[in-house]
C-alpha cells in the first residue's frame, strides 16, 4: 500500500509539510474536491513526503528563467511529413500489425512473429510471469502465453510495449525520461486496475492506452526539443496546464499530435482515440478506454508519482468521473501494492 510504503521511511515533520504545500500547489484547479480526491491528496503528499527524503536534488527549486523564450505556432502534419524525424518502426512491429489486422490469424501466427524477435520474445515472457499477471504457473514459451494469455490481448500488449523502445534520443536537459516512463506505466497500471474495478474496457488495451497517453510529448520532445522546452517553461511561468498551454503557443496539444501519430502507424481505433481525448473524454464515447485513462492520469498525477511535464491535476470531466463510481475506500484500495507493480514493470519495460 502507498502509505504503509511511506511509513517505511523516516520522514521529517518539515519535509510532510513541504509536501503537502507543494500538492496543495498542484491541485490548485481542483476548485471543488470530492471525497475521492481528498483522499488521493492526502496519499499524494504521504508519497511524496517520501520521495523528498529519499532524493531531495529531484524537489529543489531550480531557477526558471525570467522569461521564457517565445514560442512559434506548428502545423502537427509539419511534424508528422518528417519521417527522418520520427522513431522507425521495427520489423517485428509491422509483423504484428499485419497479423493482427489479418482476418485468419491463429495462436500459432502470432506466436510466430513474436518469437522471431528474441528481445520481444524475452520481454513478454517476464512480463507475463510477473506481478502484472501473478498467474499460478511458470509460462515459458510464447505460444503457451497466447493460450493463457489470448491472441487480443497478447497482441495488443506487444505492439503496445513495442513503441518504448524507439524513444531513445529525448535531451536528458528536456525532460528526466525515468520519471517520465514512471508517470507513464503508473498511468497504465491505474487505466487496468480501473478497468478491472468497473467492469469497463478491456485491461490490456487500458494498460497500453495509457502507457502511450503522453507518445505526443514524445515526439514533440524528440523533433522539437527547443520549442518544447519553451513550452514547459512558459507553462509553470504562468501557472497553467500544460496542454492549454500547447493549444495556445503551438495550436495543437501533445493528445491531437499522439493521437495523429497512432493513426499514421495504424495503430486499433480504440488505442487512437484513447490517446487523442485522454484530456478530453466525451461521456457518450462508445469505447472506456479514453474516460479510463482520463481517469488514470489525474490520479497519478495527484498521487505526484513521476511527471510528464504537467505539473498540476487537470479537473476530471465531471460525467466520466462520477461514471467511475469511485469511493475514498475503493480507490485507497485500487491503489494498494501500486509501488511494488510499478517497480517490477519498470523493470521489465523500462530496463530491458
Amino acid at each position: 500500500m502507498v502509505e504503509e510504503t511511506a511509513k517505511e521511511v523516516d520522514v521529517a515533520p518539515e519535509t510532510l509539510e513541504a509536501a503537502k504545500q507543494l500538492m496543495a500547489r498542484r491541485f490548485k484547479f481542483i476548485k471543488h474536491p470530492d471525497g475521492v480526491m481528498k483522499r488521493v491528496a492526502r496519499i499524494g503528499a504521504k508519497h511524496v513526503a517520501r520521495d523528498m527524503t529519499l532524493d531531495p536534488e529531484r524537489y529543489a527549486e531550480r531557477e526558471q528563467p525570467d522569461k521564457p523564450l517565445p514560442v512559434d505556432g506548428l502545423d502537427p502534419l509539419d511534424i508528422l511529413r518528417k519521417e527522418h524525424q520520427l522513431p522507425a518502426l521495427p520489423q517485428v512491429f509491422l509483423e504484428l500489425q499485419q497479423a493482427i489486422n489479418a482476418d485468419n490469424t491463429s495462436a500459432d501466427d502470432l506466436a510466430s512473429v513474436i518469437s522471431r524477435d528474441p528481445s520481444l520474445t524475452a520481454f513478454l515472457l517476464r512480463m507475463v510471469n510477473s506481478a502484472f499477471y501473478s498467474l499460478p504457473m511458470q509460462i515459458d514459451t510464447i505460444s503457451r502465453a497466447v493460450t493463457v494469455i489470448g491472441v487480443n490481448q497478447l497482441s495488443t500488449l506487444a505492439v503496445g510495449t513495442s513503441v518504448i523502445s524507439l524513444f531513445k534520443d529525448v535531451p536528458a536537459e528536456v525532460m528526466d525520461m525515468e520519471q517520465f516512463w514512471k508517470h507513464s506505466i503508473v498511468v497504465g497500471l491505474l487505466a487496468r486496475r480501473l478497468c478491472r474495478m468497473t467492469g469497463k474496457g478491456d485491461p490490456e488495451r487500458a494498460f497500453v492506452a495509457g502507457l502511450l497517453h503522453d507518445i505526443g510529448q514524445l515526439i514533440l520532445l524528440q523533433t522539437e526539443p527547443e520549442r518544447a522546452s519553451a513550452v514547459l517553461g512558459h507553462a509553470r511561468a504562468s501557472g497553467e496546464l500544460l496542454w492549454d498551454k500547447e493549444k495556445a503557443l503551438l495550436g495543437f496539444d501533445h493528445a491531437t499530435l499522439g493521437g495523429m501519430l497512432l493513426r499514421k502507424w495504424n495503430f486499433p481505433f480504440v488505442l487512437v482515440s484513447a490517446v487523442l481525448e485522454h484530456h478530453t473524454p466525451k461521456a457518450s464515447q462508445k469505447a472506456e478506454e479514453p474516460g479510463l485513462v482520463h481517469c488514470a492520469e489525474i490520479l497519478a498525477t495527484a498521487l505526484g508519482i513521476g511527471t510528464s511535464g504537467e505539473y498540476y491535476v487537470q479537473p476530471p470531466e465531471s460525467a466520466v468521473w462520477e461514471a467511475m463510481e469511485l469511493t475514498p475506500d475503493r480507490v485507497e484500495e485500487m491503489i494498494a501494492d501500486l509501488d511494488e507493480e510499478l517497480e517490477d514493470a519498470f523493470s521489465i519495460l523500462i530496463a530491458r
